[in-house]
């Protein structure tokens, strides 16, 4: 007799929105940010910002979900939404219960916020009068169904074990040399998964010949974060070496761990480190990364400009200089705040 289980699993979608309102202290009355959608396109979110509340709630910033197309027989969702401070930090947050929502509905706070509180200079919520909002919104998709014999397959360990012969040295047929240190490596795992270790053990170079690879510009500890991803598909401390990492990628020809990296320093940006980013990206060249670092840095410029990196893009990158003061420029920067090109 076989045994059969059944299964209903729940499944959510998360939606996440940054939203930036400049000018802010001259919004009208209501704003509305950009639509953002599933990757299927199925729903389509906006959000809604009153910036002197809703009715009998003046005085305060009313801040809303609106759902502006969706099945007709309706979702359930909730969501959180969030104020930062100049700093980027959460300053004022709430938390929204499941609600179930149709097209046109709203889901949201009538008191998100006191205007006076978000308007006051000590505050620090606002920064060049910009507001920032950030905010997730999680959806209960159908249910699925299903049901399966009581056979248990084994889950698939093969990046894990791929990378244990990396992380023990297992019958390594190559070494890598950096820095003064030796890394010993697999050749075909290498050639397997970057292009130019492959071009090194395939072609009659020097490498092929000895089996030994002298890297350049590269940090011991960042080629073995690299090597690790190679084997596994993983980067483990790629938080703390995100910048140096990218670099390495680059040379490299990983672009999964490049994107992987630009992603990570996009949601790494302060005011410290924003230019030395910004001339990173466009070196690398990562336009995503470059066009999210020229707008932290629109928005944080009088803080910015006081740092080393600054001095650095002034100096020695004449072409990016010019593209912060377009941006600036289309951005309604006054003249005082656009940068000096000499």
């Amino acid at each position: 007799m076989s045994s059969v289980r059944c299964y209903t699993q729940c499944k959510t979608e998360k939606f996440s929105l940054t939203w930036t309102i400049t000018k802010f202290s001259f919004a009208e009355a209501v704003v509305r940010s950009s639509s953002f959608t599933n990757a299927s396109e199925e729903l389509k979110w906006s959000l809604l910002l009153y910036t002197n509340g809703v009715s009998h709630y003046e005085g305060y910033l009313s801040l809303y979900f609106q759902l502006d197309s969706g099945p007709q027989t309706g979702i359930r969702a909730k969501g959180r939404m969030v104020i930062l401070n100049s700093d980027g930090e959460e300053a004022i947050s709430g938390e929204i219960k499941v609600h179930t929502m149709r097209d046109r509905n709203v889901l949201g706070f009538d008191t998100f916020a006191r205007r006076e509180d978000v308007m006051d200079e000590e505050a620090g919520i606002l920064r060049d009068d910009t507001l920032t909002v950030t905010c997730e919104i999680h959806v209960l998709l159908p249910p699925e169904n299903t049901q399966r014999q009581q056979v248990k397959v084994p889950v698939c360990r093969m990046a894990d074990e791929l990378g244990n012969l990396w992380d023990q040295s297992l019958l390594p047929d190559c070494s890598l040399v950096v820095g003064g240190q030796e890394f010993q490596a697999h050749k075909a795992i290498l050639a397997a998964r970057c292009p130019v270790f492959r071009a090194m053990f395939t072609h009659d170079m020097k490498e092929r010949q000895t089996n030994r690879v002298e890297i350049q510009g590269v940090e011991p500890e960042v080629l073995r974060e690299l090597v690790t991803f190679i084997y596994s598909g993983k980067a483990p401390n790629i938080q703390d070496m995100a910048a140096d990492l990218l670099v390495a990628a680059d040379m490299y020809l990983l672009d999964r761990l490049k994107r992987i990296c630009e992603e990570v320093l996009c949601r790494s940006l302060t005011v410290e480190n924003a230019a030395e980013i910004l001339i990173i990206a466009d070196f690398h060249l990562t336009p995503e990364l470059k066009e999210e670092a020229i707008t932290f840095i629109n928005s944080h410029f009088s803080d910015v400009l006081r740092t080393p990196g600054w001095k650095t893009v002034q100096m020695d990158h004449p072409c990016l200089m010019a593209e912060l003061y377009r941006s600036l420029v289309s951005a309604g920067a006054s003249p005082s705040k656009r940068p000096r090109l000499y």
